[in-house]
């Protein structure tokens, strides 16, 4: 099996294990809900969560 295909099967298995996640979810009786675009998860209150990369000083 060559490494192209390797990758696809990992792939075809990650989207089979998430179905398999949802299906079980859904039916235990939760939903899902949809966010319309355009708006965040980011509690403005409290201010941006910027990620650092680096710890240079200014």
């Amino acid at each position: 099996m060559s490494k192209k295909n390797t990758g696809a099967v990992v792939q075809q298995s990650l989207r089979e294990k998430i179905n398999a996640e949802t299906e079980a979810f859904l039916a235990s009786g939760k939903k899902i809900q949809e966010i319309p675009t355009g708006i965040s998860g980011q509690d403005t209150q409290n201010g941006s969560r910027q990620i650092r990369i680096t710890n240079k000083k200014a």
